[in-house]
């Protein structure tokens, strides 16, 4: 696939999902898919809007609340089998509740860098992880493609209410329209409520959701 990676393009990923939902998904679009959680088809459709092109023009951050960054990362190997240039993921930590003595951390390797977060309550500090990250990526990097994960907005409302959420998701889904990255979330619908859905449908540009067997935008 020949084309220029940056906020500035215009041009249609072309991608498996993209494809059987009948949809179109271009750089700066936020897509809010909809699957039951640990269904093998959600790790298909999440690897599939994470590689829009090789994998070494992608810079891909993952937010995971719900998968460790073993999980994620051999998900990717299996499905892929190549890395992203760059590969970060913020892991966020469930159980901080539970370790009161637990501060952030980091780790990094050739195929990795991990950040942790302690608090799954602190959507500033959160924020300030992501930020940081579009920050370095869009003024080192522009030729290539940043792609998102945030898996999930189900387990973020686990820990923060709705208004909360809503006006994270804003600042995110803004910021990937800005420097022109993709950006897919995931939610289980069986989790909410259709008033919830549907207060948060309106950040995405695109909802996609498995049912039946199949993928259908709404």
């Amino acid at each position: 696939m020949d084309m220029k990676m940056n906020g500035n393009s215009n041009f249609e990923i072309m991608c498996i999902i993209a494809d059987r939902a009948e949809m179109s998904v271009h750089p700066g679009d936020s897509v809010l898919v909809c699957c039951p959680s640990l269904r093998e088809e959600q790790t298909q459709v999440c690897l599939d809007l994470l590689t829009p092109t090789a994998p070494e023009e992608i810079n891909a951050l993952s937010v995971l609340f719900t998968r460790s960054p073993d999980e994620y990362l051999a998900a990717w190997q299996q499905h892929v089998g190549t890395y992203p240039a760059r590969n970060r993921i913020i892991t966020v930590d469930a159980d901080a509740r539970s370790k009161p003595a637990s501060t952030d951390a980091q780790e990094s390797s050739s195929d990795r860098e991990i950040e942790r977060v302690t608090s799954p309550q602190n959507l500033t500090r959160l924020g300030v992880r992501v930020s940081d990250c579009l920050d370095e990526w869009t003024e080192t990097a522009s030729d290539r493609q940043v792609v998102i994960c945030f898996e999930s907005v189900s387990a973020l409302l686990q820990y923060v209410d709705l208004d909360q959420a809503f006006k994270f998701l804003r600042v995110l889904t803004d910021r990937c329209q800005e420097i022109g990255a993709i950006g897919h979330y995931h939610m289980d619908r069986r989790a909410h409520d259709e008033q919830t859905i549907a207060t948060l449908a309106e950040l995405f540009d695109t909802v996609i959701e498995y049912q039946g067997g199949e993928w259908t935008t709404r």
